[in-house]
């Protein structure tokens, strides 16, 4: 499922039928997988309208993310190539 989202996320262009059927096979229901494209459509909807906007996150959200960044790459090095805020 956190493939299936970060792929919505990150390239919705490139989602086929393949991917929700992979994800029917992994016991999600239906209810499971429209919750989860619901639910990056949300994030993606409010990030928008802050960007758009111009909010500036306070500065202890910019820290958190910023050591939370560090510390996955650190785990993870390929993510910090496709990393965005």
């Amino acid at each position: 499922m956190l493939g299936f989202a970060r792929k919505l996320n990150d390239t919705p262009g490139d989602v086929v039928a393949e991917d929700i059927d992979s994800l029917r096979g992994a016991d999600f229901t239906d209810q499971n997988i429209f919750d989860a494209v619901a639910i990056v459509a949300y994030f993606n909807f409010m990030n928008r309208i802050s960007d758009g906007i111009g909010v500036v996150p306070e500065s202890w959200k910019q820290e958190s993310y910023e050591r939370h960044l560090k510390e996955v790459t650190a785990v993870h090095p390929s993510s910090a190539a496709t990393e965005t805020k």
